[in-house]
């Protein structure tokens, strides 16, 4: 079995707020539809209402049935969540915000602890070269990436290269 990175105490991202306003959505009309059908406004969801209506009141304990479901399936995923927490060094707090998050929006908020997306050191790389580059220095040119010298120079380094091995 692979080894788990421990990630910081503080680990935590939060889902996307399009998945968000989507999943809750979902749940609200599948709550609607098992436990009220006929009271789902169709000023603020328009035909989608009058379909789940439909739904709740021609197949109500499917409605049932499939809340419950999802409910629970949300719930094993938050009991994943926290244990993914535990498993990689996560603090409290952190863990907290997991397990609601995950309790609410399930997979799509659990898939930053089974795939955690960490911040690459990328940007602070070029600052440093941009401060270096402000007093006066030459930037480094890393030999092993002959893509980002210009073409002319490219050749110049090779002629310098065979020049040497002759001597």
């Amino acid at each position: 079995m692979a080894k788990t990175k421990k990630l910081p105490a503080n680990y935590f991202k939060f889902v996307n707020p399009l998945i968000m306003s989507v999943i809750a959505v979902g749940m609200y009309l599948l709550l609607m539809a098992w436990l009220d059908p006929k009271n789902i406004s169709t000023t603020y969801f328009g035909r989608v209402a009058e379909y789940v209506t439909w739904l709740g009141t021609e197949n109500n304990r499917l409605m049932k049935q499939i809340f419950l479901i999802a409910s629970a399936v949300h719930l094993c995923e938050a009991m994943v969540a926290v244990y993914m927490c535990h498993k990689k060094g996560i603090g409290n707090w952190a863990m907290t915000a997991w397990a609601l998050q995950t309790t609410l929006f399930g997979i799509f908020s659990l898939r930053y602890l089974i795939w955690p997306v960490l911040e690459t050191q990328q940007p602070q790389k070029k600052e440093k070269e941009t401060k270096s580059t402000k007093k006066g220095k030459k930037p480094q040119v890393n030999a092993k990436q002959p893509d980002k010298q210009p073409k002319g120079q490219k050749q110049e380094n090779k002629k310098k290269a065979k020049a040497k091995k002759e001597k």
